[in-house]
């Protein structure tokens, strides 16, 4: 039964399409028609993207500190202006130097609205429903960004051209996710070191050595897992389109992403009282894996796109509810916000690079390749994914600091 507690997580869900729509998918379709008429090579205009994400990443922390300090309300409302603004300045972009400037705003304001600062907000809020529900429904939501802003932008592409676009999507931005921003962010929010009103999984936190282990290898095999997102992202239809198939298909598979987002989240949500965290991002890692082997060994074929798409999408999408979920199981809600942006800083001061280094393997190697270096990420973060301390088996702290004589 849905009632008025869950109508923060809604709206978030709802600015996240928007948010994600605009300031990243949108970078797919336009970009590389935009390095044509601005004398970039695919590889050099993914690189000023990458750029901007790794400003992005520094901010990070701020914004999450800020929503610990003052709550989401001021913070994503604010940030949403600068970012419209921005996306509607790269319609006026003819340079180099106007393209990686703004680039650089959009990205740094993206950090104050999409899911990182969307997860803390929410949490802070003094609401019926546990915080892990409020994000599972927030990213439910946003799975679809890629399935409406791919299409759409494209659309609008070959309707308008570039620039009349990103004020199109510039104007869909500052009037949407503004408003929802200020209104939906309003509610009275919890006390720092008060009990919530929602009862909280009873989930032990790591604590000492462990801890500290705890959010290594988790970090390492977030950066893993994250690296291929951007790429995803910024270079699906290019890659796909060298596998054989149209910029139409290309768009239509990664349309079909979205959905699958959905419906991983859907599951997730199901079965979310039972499933620990660590296994839901173990199953996201399983399904990220599944798609690109399908991807590799059959995405030629129609079928085996569409397959590969569908599973990729079900395990990014629960893989993003992971993101905020492990966290906080792991080392408890006490400095959520800074936490996930210190994360994210990390996170996203690596995974920055990962547009322009795949843009450049399927520029030299071809998109097949490209994809198999992303399969090998995810080998990578399973494997650092295993070496994550599960504090639900760890010994009490007083056995830590007080051994037993043998």
């Amino acid at each position: 039964m849905i009632t008025r507690d869950h109508l923060p997580a809604m709206s978030l869900g709802v600015s996240q399409i928007i948010g994600y729509g605009t300031l990243m998918y949108a970078y797919a379709i336009l970009l590389p028609h935009m390095a044509d008429d601005l004398g970039l090579t695919l590889s050099g205009v993914f690189g000023i993207l990458s750029l901007g994400l790794f400003f992005g990443g520094l901010v990070s922390p701020l914004a999450g500190k800020l929503v610990d300090r003052h709550g989401g309300r001021w913070v994503m409302t604010l940030g949403s202006v600068v970012a419209a603004f921005a996306v509607m300045a790269l319609s006026l972009v003819d340079g180099t130097q106007g393209l990686f400037l703004t680039i650089l705003v959009a990205e740094a304001a993206g950090m104050f609205v999409l899911y990182n600062v969307a997860f803390a907000s929410v949490a802070r809020l003094d609401l019926a429903i546990p915080p892990q529900k409020s994000i599972s429904i927030i990213t439910l939501f946003g799975g679809v960004a890629s399935t409406i802003f791919w299409p759409l932008t494209l659309a609008l592409y070959n309707a308008l051209g570039w620039q009349t676009t990103w004020l199109v999507l510039g104007i869909i931005l500052l009037l949407t996710c503004t408003p929802i921003h200020f209104f939906a962010l309003r509610g009275a929010e919890t006390i720092p070191g008060s009990p919530p009103k929602s009862p909280r999984p009873n989930w032990p936190e790591l604590t000492g050595a462990l801890r500290r282990q705890g959010m290594l290898w988790m970090v390492i095999s977030f950066v893993c897992s994250g690296y291929i997102m951007g790429a995803v992202m910024a270079l699906w239809v290019t890659n796909v389109q060298d596998l054989g198939h149209s910029a139409a298909l290309a768009a239509l598979a990664g349309a079909v992403i979205g959905p699958f987002k959905t419906v991983g989240r859907f599951f997730e949500m199901l079965v979310s009282r039972n499933m620990y965290p660590r296994v839901t991002y173990a199953l996201s890692l399983g399904l990220m894996f599944s798609g690109f082997l399908v991807l590799l060994a059959v995405g030629f074929t129609l079928p085996g796109l569409m397959l590969a798409a569908a599973l990729y999408g079900m395990g990014d999408g629960i893989k993003t509810i992971a993101r905020g979920t492990l966290p906080l199981a792991l080392f408890g809600a006490k400095g959520y916000g800074t936490r996930l942006g210190w994360i994210s800083f990390v996170q996203m001061g690596i995974n920055a690079s990962a547009p322009f280094a795949f843009a450049w393997l399927t520029q030299t190697f071809g998109g097949w390749w490209s994809f198999a270096v992303m399969l090998l990420c995810l080998c990578c973060a399973f494997a650092t994914y295993l070496l994550i301390p599960d504090p639900r088996k760890q010994p009490p702290s007083s056995d830590l600091t007080h051994p037993q004589p043998h």
